[in-house]
Protein backbone atom coordinates (compact mmCIF):
# COMPACT_ATOMS: atom_id res chain seq x y z
CA UNK A 1 0.00 0.00 0.00
CA UNK A 2 1.46 3.67 -0.83
CA UNK A 3 1.82 5.78 1.29
CA UNK A 4 2.30 9.48 1.27
CA UNK A 5 5.66 9.32 2.81
CA UNK A 6 6.77 6.93 0.17
CA UNK A 7 7.18 10.14 -2.06
CA UNK A 8 9.83 11.79 -0.06
CA UNK A 9 13.17 10.88 -1.54
CA UNK A 10 16.38 11.00 1.25
CA UNK A 11 17.72 13.81 0.24
CA UNK A 12 14.11 15.51 0.61
CA UNK A 13 14.17 13.90 4.34
CA UNK A 14 17.27 15.56 5.47
CA UNK A 15 17.61 18.87 6.65
CA UNK A 16 14.22 20.39 8.68
CA UNK A 17 12.55 18.32 11.36
CA UNK A 18 9.15 17.12 9.50
CA UNK A 19 5.75 16.93 11.27
CA UNK A 20 2.95 14.83 9.58
CA UNK A 21 -0.26 16.92 9.68
CA UNK A 22 -3.57 16.80 8.34
CA UNK A 23 -4.92 19.96 7.67
CA UNK A 24 -7.15 21.26 4.51
CA UNK A 25 -5.27 24.19 2.09
CA UNK A 26 -5.53 25.74 -1.02
CA UNK A 27 -3.10 26.24 -3.45
CA UNK A 28 -3.28 28.93 -6.38
CA UNK A 29 -0.96 30.47 -9.08
CA UNK A 30 -1.68 33.18 -11.46
CA UNK A 31 -4.30 32.67 -13.73
CA UNK A 32 -5.53 29.21 -12.23
CA UNK A 33 -8.16 28.50 -10.34
CA UNK A 34 -7.83 27.96 -6.58
CA UNK A 35 -6.91 24.08 -5.86
CA UNK A 36 -8.19 22.70 -2.48
CA UNK A 37 -5.54 20.21 -1.45
CA UNK A 38 -4.66 18.45 2.27
CA UNK A 39 -1.43 19.24 3.63
CA UNK A 40 -0.10 16.14 4.96
CA UNK A 41 3.27 16.49 5.82
CA UNK A 42 4.92 20.37 7.28
CA UNK A 43 8.59 21.65 7.66
CA UNK A 44 10.11 25.03 8.31
CA UNK A 45 11.18 24.92 4.73
CA UNK A 46 8.57 23.12 2.73
CA UNK A 47 5.41 21.17 2.99
CA UNK A 48 3.58 18.10 0.80
CA UNK A 49 0.14 18.41 -0.13
CA UNK A 50 -2.38 15.88 -1.34
CA UNK A 51 -4.55 16.31 -4.32
CA UNK A 52 -4.97 16.36 -8.14
CA UNK A 53 -1.93 18.94 -8.86
CA UNK A 54 -2.03 17.95 -12.43
CA UNK A 55 -2.45 21.83 -13.45
CA UNK A 56 0.48 22.67 -12.02
CA UNK A 57 4.04 21.42 -13.06
CA UNK A 58 7.55 21.67 -11.64
CA UNK A 59 8.55 24.79 -10.70
CA UNK A 60 5.97 26.92 -10.99
CA UNK A 61 5.08 29.36 -8.13
CA UNK A 62 1.98 29.39 -5.88
CA UNK A 63 0.33 30.73 -2.97
CA UNK A 64 -0.34 28.18 -0.28
CA UNK A 65 -2.97 29.08 2.34
CA UNK A 66 -3.86 27.04 5.19
CA UNK A 67 -5.80 28.22 8.60
CA UNK A 68 -3.83 31.45 8.92
CA UNK A 69 -0.77 31.18 7.45
CA UNK A 70 -0.50 31.99 3.36
CA UNK A 71 3.16 31.81 1.68
CA UNK A 72 4.50 31.65 -1.44
CA UNK A 73 6.35 28.13 -2.82
CA UNK A 74 7.26 26.88 -5.75
CA UNK A 75 6.29 23.28 -6.46
CA UNK A 76 9.60 20.94 -5.75
CA UNK A 77 7.84 17.70 -7.13
CA UNK A 78 4.67 16.24 -8.24
CA UNK A 79 3.08 12.95 -9.09
CA UNK A 80 -0.59 11.66 -9.23
CA UNK A 81 -1.37 12.21 -6.17
CA UNK A 82 0.91 14.36 -4.56
CA UNK A 83 3.07 17.55 -4.51
CA UNK A 84 6.37 19.10 -2.34
CA UNK A 85 6.90 22.45 -2.32
CA UNK A 86 9.45 24.81 -0.86
CA UNK A 87 8.65 27.54 0.47
CA UNK A 88 10.16 31.50 -1.00
CA UNK A 89 10.84 32.02 3.38
CA UNK A 90 10.93 29.80 6.28
CA UNK A 91 8.04 30.22 8.81
CA UNK A 92 8.95 31.00 11.90
CA UNK A 93 8.56 28.82 15.30
CA UNK A 94 5.10 30.75 15.62
CA UNK A 95 3.63 29.82 12.28
CA UNK A 96 4.79 25.92 12.72
CA UNK A 97 3.30 25.84 16.11
CA UNK A 98 0.40 26.74 15.19
CA UNK A 99 0.27 24.82 12.24
CA UNK A 100 1.39 21.19 13.96
CA UNK A 101 -1.65 22.29 16.83
CA UNK A 102 -4.37 22.79 14.23
CA UNK A 103 -2.96 19.03 12.18
CA UNK A 104 -2.58 17.18 15.53
CA UNK A 105 1.12 16.28 14.54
Amino acid sequence: MQTHTDHISARERRGDERHIVRLDATVRAYRMPTLAAALVDLSAGGAMLEADARAFGNGDEIVLTTGPVEIVATIAWLNDRFFGLAFHRRLDAYELGLLRKSGHA
